[in-house]
């Protein structure tokens, strides 16, 4: 694997408040294929989403406008949609025990960083959405 394509078609749900650093990452996810539902600056608006959008994946900030992003993550556990979190902060808060398993990346994003988080975090849903049939 490790081809451009591998997150090619890929619906990724972008949580993200600071508007540079949203433009940044749908820049990288566009080059990667990504289609992206968003991004979303508000807890209301990225949990509505959560809750109805078609989703195979989410990469999420920690922190959206002083509010922690967790309420979306369960919501998004629960479909069975894989998550990504990504902060700026350099010493990230550990995060709950339910999260703590799960993929991180810093801000700003790195590319090859960023798409090393995404193999691990999205891999199986890759994987999986490749070898379901088409409709």
């Amino acid at each position: 694997m490790g081809t451009m394509n591998d997150f090619s078609g890929l619906r990724v749900l972008v949580v993200e408040d600071e508007l540079l650093v949203a433009l940044a990452l749908e820049d990288i996810l566009n080059d990667m294929g990504c289609e992206i539902v968003g991004p979303f600056s508000h807890l209301e608006e990225a949990e509505a989403q959560a809750r109805s959008a078609e989703l195979d994946a989410a990469i999420l900030d920690v922190n959206v406008r002083g509010r922690l992003i967790y309420p979306v993550a369960e919501i998004l556990g629960e479909r069975g949609v894989p998550v990504l979190f990504c902060s700026g902060y350099a010493d990230t808060p550990v995060l709950p025990a339910p999260f703590r398993s799960l993929p991180q990346v810093a801000k700003p994003y790195d590319e090859a960083a960023l798409r090393r988080a995404m193999e691990s975090a999205f891999g199986e849903a890759c994987r999986t959405r490749d070898a379901s049939p088409a409709s």
